[in-house]
């Protein structure tokens, strides 16, 4: 039952709304989320009719039973349950591009290793299958790994030649840099060319852009961590040198009195702000 009600879901978004759903079709597919486009539209579509009604139902008895006027009640209600839906779209509509993402990220900073490994085993003349049939055994790889377990499986399920296969790998992938390479052994492939040359000079050029950007990450570092000497080491020491000299003389600051601010300086806002830059460190590192 489930089933046919996502489907009729899909198929009714979409006739319907292809404005709205046809610029995610190539990134859900892309994503590898495991289930057809239109069953992902009717999920879509169905969770956010599921969290529209719900959202609307309780609102609107929560808010008579306290006393509110009809009214008020109806508007609250429409009004919560379209932003909820509204929500639950956009979660939906945007889950595809933050998994392509995080699979081009996880990629890209693997290539320089992996490419690195190709081209060492092809320097014994194994065949191009088994230097993806390989990388697959190789779990710190991440993405990579993924993706030559795809190569493996369209040429030993499938029955696809190298080329197809990875062909068919390289149009799917979320990383152009990972396509370009893929793209490079199919030429090397087809045309019969040194595909352990062409593997040597890829690991060079991926690990000297590798160590470029880390040089260049490096630096910015440098200027991060004197950024947090300055602001977060120098400035509190200097708050609470401060705010200790107040509380001899007495005062307050904004209304607080010397000790809560001082609570609220050391126990919230400096392991807030610590936090805060953490994370920033954490989302602005290179991905290769």
């Amino acid at each position: 039952m489930y089933r046919k009600i996502v489907r009729m879901f899909g198929k009714w978004g979409i006739k319907h709304l292809s404005e709205y759903i046809n610029p995610i079709k190539e990134e859900v597919i892309k994503s590898n989320l495991a289930m057809l486009f239109e069953i992902y539209v009717g999920k879509m579509l169905f969770m956010a009719s599921v969290s529209f009604i719900a959202v609307f139902v309780s609102l609107l008895f929560t808010s008579i039973l306290f006393g509110f006027p009809i009214w008020f009640a109806l508007m609250s209600g429409l009004v919560g349950a379209v932003t909820t839906s509204l929500l639950v779209l956009t979660l939906f509509h945007s889950y595809p591009f933050q998994i392509l993402t995080s699979r081009k990220n996880n990629i890209e900073g693997n290539m320089p290793f992996a490419i690195n490994h190709m081209a060492a085993i092809a320097s014994s003349g194994v065949p191009p299958f088994v230097l993806f049939k390989l990388l697959t055994n190789v779990p710190e790889y991440g993405e990579i790994r993924n993706e030559s377990r795809r190569v493996v499986r369209n040429i030993e399920v499938f029955g696809m030649d190298v080329t197809s296969a990875v062909r068919n790998v390289a149009e799917r992938t979320p990383s152009d840099r990972f396509k370009q390479f893929l793209f490079g052994i199919i030429s090397s492939v087809d045309t019969g060319g040194d595909l352990k040359q062409y593997l040597e000079d890829a690991a060079k050029s991926a690990m000297f852009d590798y160590k470029l950007k880390r040089e260049k990450y490096l630096q910015t570092l440098s200027t991060y961590a004197d950024f947090y000497t300055a602001v977060l080491i120098a400035a509190p020491l200097f708050f609470v040198s401060i705010l200790s000299i107040m509380s001899l003389i007495g005062g307050d600051v904004m209304g607080l009195s010397i000790p809560v601010a001082m609570q609220l300086g050391i126990y919230i806002l400096i392991p807030v702000l610590n936090t805060i830059f953490l994370l920033f460190i954490h989302f602005t590192q290179p991905t290769l």
